[in-house]
């Protein structure tokens, strides 16, 4: 009796234990699974400070997709915006809770979509990038009444 009742814990245990490491991958792969359409692509984030925005200025060079972010007539930069960045077939390239005052990008050449969102109000841009030299793009909400969107505008690569 002693010995069946030891063996169906053992049993039992070694279920849990199954079913905890079969959930824990299935975690996992679910985790993978979001952000599966996510790919990598190399920015620069930041510009708080005159320090900082001198720095982050001076790597502009390297990335074909600058973004300046402000709001209100004078332009006072902002942080924490929502931007998203997806390309012609809706892959998202770049997904950032705290976007600016400068965000800088590195991207193929291409058509994509900005999506950024601050205070309840999200401005859409579409951009073409179509050359090493890059394309800036200067998104102010100024003007704006929550709960709209702002017209979508292209913008074609230029040179700084």
């Amino acid at each position: 009796m002693k010995y069946t009742t030891k063996l169906l814990l053992a049993s039992v245990i070694s279920s849990i234990a199954f079913l905890s490491i079969n959930n824990s991958a299935y975690a996992e792969a679910e985790n993978a699974q979001s952000t599966q359409n996510i790919s990598e692509v190399a920015y620069l984030n930041g510009g708080i400070g005159q320090e900082e925005s001198s720095e982050i200025r001076s790597k502009a060079g390297s990335f074909n997709l600058r973004l300046y972010l402000s709001e209100g007539k004078p332009g006072q930069s902002i942080t924490n915006a929502q931007i998203t960045v997806t390309d012609k077939n809706d892959n998202v390239k770049l997904n950032i809770a705290d976007g600016g005052p400068m965000l800088f990008l590195h991207l193929e050449n291409g058509r994509y979509k900005i999506s950024a969102q601050h205070n309840g109000i999200t401005i859409l841009r579409n951009v073409v990038i179509a050359n090493h030299r890059g394309t800036n793009v200067y998104l102010n909400w100024k003007n704006l009444e929550a709960d709209t969107e702002a017209s979508v505008d292209e913008v074609q690569s230029q040179a700084i």
